[in-house]
């Protein structure tokens, strides 16, 4: 298992096909035996009170857990331990704030970057694939209704690490102008 210190009130824990085969139970069990496994590896305090957690499969059949305390101040440091390490990636390709939307289909992802066209945005936009799960991701800098307009759902901003480590690229920059003229009922003047 590896515990990845996101921010002040969330975490990320990795774990590997092997590591997750071990959990079995109700949901809240196996949640429950992960988080108290992590505090007793890594020497973090309980994580207890109310807790948000997103489950994202990986590729290789284990699963990354992000867990965010609600309404918590800090999330406890580990303790020194000097056989210890605590890996901690910092995710630079993708600036922190984003508006996150996923898409089902790929003509629901070009409708929007097409309608987001004709309504001139000038935000920036990227464009993603998950592949395995056979999901299209688009990164706004604001929220935007066209989305919604072409079934994509608002994805928690947490998502975007997610997308930098198991999406590949459809247009890092630019997204909704590329994209749109690609839409099958795109008519542009």
């Amino acid at each position: 298992m590896e515990l990845i210190v996101i921010s002040d009130s969330q975490i990320k824990l990795s774990l590997s096909s092997d590591e997750w085969k071990r959990y079995r139970g109700s949901t809240g069990e196996v949640l429950r035996g992960i988080i108290d496994d992590a505090e007793r590896q890594y020497g973090i305090s309980p994580m207890d009170g109310r807790i948000y957690v997103q489950i994202y499969p990986s590729r290789a059949g284990g699963c990354e857990l992000f867990v965010t305390r609600l309404g918590a101040s800090s999330l406890p440091a580990p303790l020194p331990d000097g056989e210890r390490t605590v890996t901690e990636r910092r995710i630079t390709s993708l600036p922190a704030r984003k508006y996150v939307y996923a898409f089902e289909e790929m003509a629901g992802l070009l409708g929007c970057c097409a309608d987001l066209t004709r309504a001139e945005y000038r935000g920036s936009s990227a464009a993603f694939v998950d592949r395995h799960r056979r999901i299209y991701y688009l990164l706004l800098d604001r929220e935007n209704p066209a989305p919604g307009e072409h079934l994509g759902s608002l994805c928690p901003v947490e998502a975007v690490f997610y997308i930098s480590e198991h999406c590949d690229v459809l247009c890092a920059e630019g997204a909704a102008e590329k994209l749109g003229p690609l839409d099958s009922r795109a008519h542009y003047s």
